[in-house]
């Protein structure tokens, strides 16, 4: 076995411990769901299956995680290019009243293609933050602002549309091209 190999190993196995973990004494973590694209078109994850997919949650408002989220995901596409055909990113607003279609196009552009804005109404979207276990809550400023606290892990979704793995927020980029390449290739 290579040094190479060992690596994507041991990457492998922290992701599946991850997964394990996260739904450990839970219900089920993931699931089809309904959205409204950046294009305000009708999106339903079970349209992705064959891909892999890798999503996030956030909102455009965010002054730093959210944009280094997505800035690693551009790396991933660039890094894998030669398989970006195989890969869906996914962004999901945790805030619909300020994310649009429109203002979701515009930003998840600025990243890249192959991302996705999503957003729909506060019932449906916290309905899948829900059922992918992210936490948010607003909070209100002075003078009518406000901003959400969000969890940010990356959920990656295997070609059959079932969770397959959970990176915590503040990985590095490597970790996450060396699972979805790992993943990739296993995908046979």
């Amino acid at each position: 076995m290579t040094q190479s190999d060992k690596k994507l190993w041991l990457v492998l196995l922290f992701t599946l411990l991850s997964v394990t973990m996260a739904s450990a004494a839970t219900d089920e973590i993931g699931g089809d769901f309904t959205l409204t694209d950046h294009n305000n078109d009708t999106f339903r994850l079970s349209q992705l299956q064959g891909k892999l997919v890798m999503l996030s949650f956030g909102y455009t408002y965010c002054p730093d995680i959210c944009p280094t989220e997505l800035a690693k995901l551009a790396v991933v596409f660039d890094t894998l290019k030669a398989q970006s055909d195989r890969l869906q990113g996914l962004f999901v607003s945790l805030d619909p009243d300020r994310d649009t279609p429109a203002v979701l196009s515009d930003y998840v552009g600025y990243f890249n293609s192959g991302i996705v804005g999503l957003t729909g109404t506060e019932t449906a979207v916290d309905e899948v933050a829900r059922q992918y276990r992210v936490k948010y809550q607003r909070n209100h400023k002075d003078g009518g602002g406000y901003s959400i606290d969000h969890s940010a892990n990356l959920y990656l979704i295997d070609r059959k549309g079932a969770l397959a793995a959970v990176i915590p927020y503040g990985m590095p980029v490597e970790h996450i091209v060396d699972v979805v390449r790992g993943m990739l290739s296993g995908d046979g």
